[in-house]
């Protein structure tokens, strides 16, 4: 039998705060079943006895003892500033919160999904931009629910005919095109999930409702020409106040890594010995664990020697915080994270500074590698760089291609 004092060897302590103690967990054989955690105790209000409490989030289990190590740090920095604010580990609550019921309103249900999303802007997990327009979305929201005797009534009243009703009803008052249109009915989806979380439904009525297909919306694909991609490269080569924006570019076409995940990478991400960048599973952003990649699979990259040459010149001496983030604003890296605008936000900066035109966005550069690589290494391949999860969404990339495509066959091959 293992004792106390050996299993405390085992599991080292990370933290001391006030009687809290939290230490590293980590099992002798790593699988899914058994994950790397931090474990505390904590005092049941209830029985008056402690229970021990385990939280994995956020940590890569297969990642080097370094990285794991600081994962679990970050998660201690979270579970204290819960403990904090009154959360109860136990219970899973947090004071001040008005639990909704199975007679709660629309009304009453709207109210709530409000505070939480005012909830989400303080603690920077949404912009100010999407809490502005979530509350526009729900104010025509209520105006149609009071005008129909709605506002009152249960959310599991409502039907996916519902929904469309009030989606052909703002779509004709606000003059809405169809990427706005998507993005109005997204808001209501968050809503009704939420419900779904609450138990107050199972069934979200958004589910099946109407939504545009905007793949061949010609403002979503637009593809470089080769002159337009020269002059952009040239102009971020050569302006130093575009270094960042330089870097992302590259990561972004050669690497097809998306925005958003670029500005989850830290400097600990690295391998700077091998030339190699590694996405963990999950990273902490804005006090919530999230998948750092969207597919949500952990994710290496080995960078060639010209780019990891412009990363070392972009990163001076930031190249020994593990802590600071790659774009951490002001054209150089720092220890916070930027909001997901950053990028096309200074991107639309660099076309105001050279008179570009407005249909040059950020986020094509990565269509435009797409559609420029197709031919030389293939769908298959195209696909794996992606990290895409079928052929078929990939092939949304290059569709403008695949129709110029001229269909030929070898001579021995005709009838």
């Amino acid at each position: 039998m293992v004792s106390q004092e050996n299993k405390n060897k085992k599991n080292p302590i990370l933290r001391t705060w006030n009687n809290y103690e939290f230490r590293l967990y980590v099992p002798k054989n790593i699988s899914k079943d058994n994950k790397i955690e931090v474990h505390f105790s904590y005092l049941n209000p209830a029985t008056g006895k402690e229970k021990q409490i385990k939280r994995s989030n956020g940590i890569d289990r297969y990642a080097k003892p370094k990285i794991y190590t600081e994962q679990a740090n970050k998660l201690i920095e979270v579970l204290i500033d819960l403990i904090k604010s009154g959360w109860d580990p136990i219970n899973k609550t947090l004071p001040g919160y008005k639990k909704l019921t199975g007679s709660s309103t629309m009304q009453e249900c709207i109210e709530s999904w409000l505070k939480v999303r005012d909830g989400h802007f303080e603690d920077k997990k949404i912009q100010k931009g999407e809490l502005n327009s979530t509350k526009n979305v729900f104010n025509l929201f209520t105006k149609f629910l009071v005008e129909n005797e709605l506002y009152q009534a249960k959310p599991s009243y409502f039907t996916v005919n519902d929904i469309d009703q009030f989606m052909r009803y703002i779509e004709k008052a606000q003059n809405l095109g169809k990427a706005s249109y998507n993005s109005y009915l997204s808001r209501l989806t968050y809503f009704f999930d939420f419900l779904i979380i609450e138990r107050l439904i199972v069934f979200s009525p958004t589910k099946g409702a109407h939504r545009y297909s905007t793949k061949n919306l010609e403002t979503r694909y637009k593809i470089y020409e080769d002159d337009e991609l020269k002059m952009v490269k040239d102009l971020l080569t050569t302006d130093p106040n575009f270094n960042d924006l330089l870097v992302a570019a590259n990561l972004l076409y050669s690497y097809r890594i998306r925005g958003k995940e670029q500005l989850r990478i830290k400097m600990s991400f690295f391998d700077f010995e091998h030339n190699l960048l590694t996405f963990p599973v999950e990273v902490m952003e804005r006090g919530r664990m999230i998948n750092a990649t969207k597919n949500g699979n952990p994710a290496t990259f080995l960078l060639s020697e010209n780019i990891m040459t412009q990363i070392k010149g972009y990163l001076g001496d930031a190249i020994n915080k593990p802590d600071f983030y790659l774009f951490g604003g002001k054209n150089q890296p720092g220890p916070n994270q930027r909001f997901e605008s950053y990028f096309s936000n200074k991107f639309a900066y660099l076309r105001r500074k050279y008179n570009l035109s407005s249909k040059l966005k950020f986020y094509a550069l990565k269509h435009t590698s797409n559609y420029n690589s197709y031919e030389s290494i293939g769908i298959e391949k195209l696909s794996k760089v992606n990290r895409h999860a079928s052929i078929s969404q990939t092939q949304d990339y290059i569709k403008s291609k695949l129709k110029k495509e001229i269909i030929s066959v070898r001579s021995e091959t005709e009838f």
